[in-house]
């Protein structure tokens, strides 16, 4: 009988089936999700599933339903989809929280202003948001999972992935901001208005996208490819977006600073700062943005996977039962998850959240070590792993909290080579900005409190979720994108692996304060 490797978020399933029955039925029959809104009758084409191995060739519905990148990608309709051999599919998670999916207004449905398409290609989430070109309003916002993830949380995994694989990434990439397109729920008369789309993303996103040769940005230096403007790609894009629309992707900075932080850098107007500023946008690739009112000065930092839940032995994404707070009340260990479900792991905020808890209660020392013993919250040291216990299912292990040290110990060092530079303290700083679907979540008391911000006023931190969508909103008009060039050429990227005693400086950021 023919056996078909069923994964979906952390849980792989090897199950038998009969010849030529359908992925669907073979889901459904053992309870995981698939979203069929048509009850598998072939007359959405929306139960997508990434699947490969022996399977029957694409029929007629499924060659209407697919793009020739999600074709590519290995796309298939689960309700059309015959196992006729050994085969895999990765199932899609069918709910993504993301504060970058809203809905600002509906006017656009009353009016007839062109439209625009601003697309962030994020590593982890790609976000969409319909845009006016006549008035700049952001009228709403979208997301799906970047079904890149296969190869890899983190950006260097894709890149060397890359080698063997260019296409598949970059139809995977095509796919999921198809996804996020989708999910805005246009209807054709407004998809007809559509008349320009920008893409921003970091470096590695771009290259990917794009199919540009990866070797340098793979290896140190870190060097792009090529980092100037693109601006009419509609013919590497085929069909996916609107017949009308003209496609374009701003500069990148150097590095892995992409165009998503030139976006971020417009959005926050540092072209137009009168005074000192930090920003850091938080997501599975991390980068600093910081001006004295003059000078700009960026810089990239891996800190992402353990952000994300990955690295992490619970870690998960922003899913039902995520851990996302947590809190000491009379000496017992309180949390919270979304949609208030039994734990099942430990999300990125929740992370931030819990080790802060701990380390406020004494149950965590300030190099990061699980303290001998404690009162009343246990530290479990069974089978040589010391851990602080949750539920039967979800615990935070040593190496866990290490992981979160390491990252935000990146972020620490980065900011303060960057306001030193400037000459900025900070105490100086007027604004200090975190964006990102994870760096926008944060509670700021933890960000203080574990030290991966300086010590400022909670009052001038800002929590900004789209600030890379917001500011490729502002590119999609000609003086918008003209703004974003400019800014680009203004930034200098700054390589942190290249800076004095920035190894004995990260050392030293990894204590939990």
């Amino acid at each position: 009988m023919p056996e078909l490797r069923i994964t979906y978020a952390d849980e792989t399933r090897e199950i038998a089936c009969a010849p030529n029955q359908l992925i669907g039925e073979i889901v459904a029959a053992n309870g995981l999700s698939l979203e069929q809104p048509c009850a598998g009758r072939g007359t959405c084409g929306k139960c997508k599933v990434i699947a490969e191995g022996a399977l029957a060739p694409h029929d007629e519905v499924e060659q209407k339903y697919l793009l020739d990148a999600e074709r590519a990608a290995n796309v298939r309709l689960a309700c059309r989809a015959r196992v006729i051999g050994d085969a895999r599919v990765a199932l899609m998670p069918v709910v993504v929280y993301s504060n970058k999916i809203f809905a600002r207004s509906n006017e656009f449905r009353t009016n007839d202003d062109l439209l625009g398409l601003a697309i962030d290609l994020g590593s982890t989430t790609v976000a969409a948001f319909l845009v006016s070109l006549e008035t700049g309003a952001v009228y709403a916002g979208a997301g799906a999972l970047n079904q890149q993830t296969i190869f890899g949380a983190d950006v260097i995994a894709r890149l060397h992935a890359a080698a063997h694989n260019a296409d598949k990434l970059s139809a995977l990439a095509q796919s999921s901001i198809f996804q996020a397109i989708a999910a805005l729920k246009l209807s054709k008369r407004a998809l007809a208005r559509i008349e320009r789309v920008i893409i921003v993303g970091n470096t590695a996103m771009h290259h990917l996208l794009m199919r540009y040769p990866v070797d340098k940005i793979a290896v140190l230096p870190f060097q792009p490819h090529d980092r100037a403007s693109i601006l009419d790609a509609g013919d590497f894009f085929g069909n996916l977006f609107p017949e009308r629309a003209r496609v374009a992707l701003p500069p990148l900075i150097g590095g892995f600073v992409g165009a998503d932080t030139t976006a971020c850098l417009a959005s926050f107007d540092y072209d137009r700062a009168r005074a000192p500023m930090l920003a850091i946008d938080l997501g599975t690739n991390g980068e600093v943005m910081a001006t004295d009112g003059d000078a700009i000065l960026v810089a990239s930092t891996a800190a992402g996977p353990a952000f994300e839940g990955v690295n992490i032995s619970c870690g998960t994404r922003a899913v039902d039962g995520a851990l996302i707070d947590a809190r000491v009340e009379d000496g017992n260990l309180r949390v919270t998850t979304i949609g208030n479900r039994a734990p099942i792991g430990i999300a990125g905020s929740g992370l931030f959240s819990l080790i802060h808890a701990l380390r406020g209660a004494g149950v965590i020392e300030a190099g990061g070590r699980y303290a001998s013993s404690h009162a009343t919250i246990p530290v479990d040291r069974g089978n040589d792993v010391a851990r602080v216990v949750i539920n039967e299912r979800v615990a935070l292990t040593q190496m866990d909290i290490r992981e979160l040290q390491k990252a935000k110990a990146a972020i620490r060092v980065a900011a303060d080579i960057l306001l030193e530079k400037l000459n900025v303290a900070p105490r100086d700083l007027r604004r200090v900005i975190l964006t990102g679907s994870f760096g926008s979540q944060l509670n700021k008391d933890a960000l203080i409190g574990i030290g991966l911000l300086p010590d400022v006023e909670r009052a001038r931190i800002e929590m900004v979720a789209n600030g890379a969508g917001l500011g490729a909103a502002i590119f999609l008009r000609e003086d918008g994108f003209a703004r974003g060039e400019a800014l680009a050429a203004r930034a200098e990227h700054i390589e942190l692996n290249s800076e004095p005693g920035f190894n004995a400086r990260f050392v030293e950021a990894l204590r939990l304060r």
